[in-house]
């Protein structure tokens, strides 16, 4: 009996065996994977920024001095900028502008002389023949005038400082370089000759005289125009609000020089061209920032 239990647990065994060898066989240790980071979208065009400003030039560029009567002028003080910009970081900013500069026309009205000749034609009635004809230089009043023009255009690389913000607000100091382009252009003594004709009946005749103009009716006077690219830089201090994320409000002062500038101004009377032009100018301004 005994002999027969040990049998049967032999064999008992010797059936089990492979299937705990497949159990072994089947068992995988678990796998651990790294979580992968979270995806960052990249922000493009991060820290670029666009801007627009208009200014007021309280320095009156192209002042004029007349006692004259019959002197006009007439100026634009505003100017008005559009550019793009980047930030570096927080405290370092950089941008490129186009600009339209300030600009004005003058010039004057006076009654003067017209150069020409005058004819008188003498015609019987009767016989409808000249009797006779006389041509002899002679002048007639006519209107007179000169006027000018000057005109700029800006294109200015500036970087400014930004000295930290407090209570929203964030004070700047920059300065800038480029190229103005600037014309200036002057018409002197221009008259408006015409021309005249009358007649009168006398003694059976028909007297006609007629003036002529030696100078050209419409004539413009002496012409004079130039047009160049001058170096400038400029110099500029503010206040900037940020209104909400991508927007902030700018208001500051920007004074821009063009040494080599020419432009004409009227000084009683003469049409003189001058060197040099500074604008000193307060700026509202409005940046909106690209995130």
């Amino acid at each position: 009996m005994f002999s027969k239990s040990r049998i049967a647990l032999a064999l008992a065994a010797i059936v089990l065996m492979p299937a705990t060898q497949a159990v072994s066989a089947d068992y995988n240790p678990p796998i651990y994977v790294d979580e992968a980071p979270d995806y960052q979208p990249v922000e493009v065009g991060s820290g670029w920024y666009l801007r627009g400003d208009i200014g007021y030039a309280f320095s009156h560029p192209y002042e004029n001095s007349s006692n004259i009567p019959g002197f006009s002028s007439s100026r634009t003080l505003f100017d008005a900028s559009v550019g793009m910009g980047y930030h570096f970081n927080d405290y370092l900013r950089a941008d490129l502008n186009l600009g339209i500069l300030p600009s004005n026309k003058f010039g004057d009205s006076v009654d003067t002389t017209c150069a020409g000749s005058t004819t008188t034609t003498t015609v019987d009635n009767t016989s409808g023949t000249i009797t006779s004809q006389l041509t002899a230089p002679d002048t007639r009043p006519c209107n007179g005038s000169s006027n000018a023009l000057n005109k700029a255009y800006s294109l200015m690389a500036n970087g400014y400082v930004d000295l930290g913000t407090y209570v929203g607000i964030t004070p700047y100091i920059g300065a800038g370089a480029g190229v103005v382009y600037d014309k200036y252009a002057s018409a002197i003594g221009a008259k408006n000759c015409v021309p005249s004709t009358s007649s009168v009946v006398s003694n059976g005749n028909t007297i006609t005289t007629q003036f002529n103009c030696d100078d050209p009716a419409g004539y413009d006077g002496q012409v004079s125009s130039k047009a160049r690219y001058d170096f400038a830089y400029s110099l500029a201090a503010g206040l900037s609000y940020q209104v909400t994320k991508n927007v902030s409000v700018d208001l500051g002062y920007e004074y821009l020089s063009i040494p080599s500038a020419q432009y004409v101004a009227y000084d009683n009377g003469l049409f003189n061209v001058h060197k040099g032009v500074n604008f000193q100018t307060v700026k509202l301004g409005l940046r909106y920032d690209l995130w």
